[in-house]
């Protein structure tokens, strides 16, 4: 069986999500425009950890069998999570209007930056590359 990838290594994850974030800096024309970049592109970095976070109070009976999870912490993150990313996402359409696509295209990168290089690698999984 595969061992559960839950924890997040965020500092993999800032460093490949930067690249995107200043490609979104550069087609901006405003500072209100890279104000509204940065807004968003901090909500949907705690939007993620937040996400991360959730996922794996959900799963953690089915990791540790001696662990329970709390449904009381569970919503409170998912909720905490979408006035995050409404929030950020209202204050960016704020800012910049029909711009606010181009953080909206960043939003939709990052979530696959968090899939790819976000994770930290279990050690089953190191060893087993190793042995290959």
């Amino acid at each position: 069986f595969m061992q559960l990838r839950t924890e997040l290594n965020l500092k993999r994850y800032i460093l490949f999500s930067l690249p995107s974030t200043v490609l979104c800096v550069v087609l901006c024309r405003t500072w209100v425009e890279i104000l509204g970049v940065s807004i968003v592109y901090f909500g949907t970095v705690l939007n993620q950890i937040m996400l991360v976070a959730s996922l794996r109070e959900m799963l953690l009976p089915f990791v540790d069998t001696d662990s329970r999870r709390s449904n009381k912490k569970i919503v409170l993150l998912f909720v905490g999570k979408l006035v995050i990313l409404f929030g950020s996402l209202s204050l960016g359409v704020h800012l910049m209007g029909k711009r606010v696509l181009i953080p909206l295209i960043n939003y939709v990168v990052l979530i696959f930056v968090l899939v790819l290089f976000g994770f930290e690698k279990t050690k089953k999984e190191i060893e087993r590359k190793e042995f290959k």
